[in-house]
This record gives structure tokens, C-alpha cells and sequence, in this order.
């Protein structure tokens, strides 16, 4: 991890137990993202604007931004289209008739 980020994970922790935000345990943040996730969630709420930007900024340095949920492109077949019967098939009628 590069100075740079522990600098703004460290203004993170001060800045949160100013704004009276969570207790940050920094070593925890690095190293599981379940609880950085958490605790970004939870500061991004906070009123402090410059904040959020850090929460957000660390948020994708984790690699975390990238892992929320995106919106299909296209919307999964409906189970109305997958029974839809085409024409050949609607007019067999179970054999050969003569």
C-alpha cells in the first residue's frame, strides 16, 4: 500500500471520530472489505462533504467501487416468452395421420 493512501486512511479515522462518526480500526479496513464497505457506508452518511470524498476516493483505491451491483444490460427472459409455443409445434398433434 502506497504512503499516499495510509495518509488519507488516517485523515479518514481523525475525521470521522471528529465528525462523530465510527471508530475506524485501520487494520482492519486494509484487510477486510466486508468491514470497509461497512464503515465507508457509514461515514458516507456522515454531513461532512470532504469525508465522503476521502470514503469514496479509498472506497475505489480498494477496488470496492467497482464491485457494486451494475444494472443488466439487457433484462432476463420472461417465463411468458420461454413458454410462447411457435407454429409448427402448436398444430402437432402426437403422430403421423394418413
Amino acid at each position: 500500500m502506497d504512503r499516499e493512501t495510509l495518509n488519507e486512511m488516517v485523515k479518514l479515522k481523525f475525521g470521522a471520530r471528529k465528525a462523530g462518526g465510527p471508530e475506524v480500526d485501520l487494520v482492519k479496513l486494509a484487510a477486510d472489505a466486508s468491514y470497509a464497505h461497512e464503515i465507508f457506508s457509514a461515514i458516507e452518511n456522515l454531513p461532512d462533504e470532504s469525508l465522503v470524498m476521502l470514503a469514496m476516493t479509498l472506497r475505489d483505491k480498494f477496488g470496492l467501487l467497482s464491485a457494486m451491483p451494475q444494472t443488466p444490460a439487457s433484462p432476463p427472459p420472461t417465463l411468458a416468452a420461454a413458454e410462447k409455443v411457435t407454429e409448427p409445434e402448436a398444430r402437432y398433434m402426437s403422430g403421423a395421420r394418413s
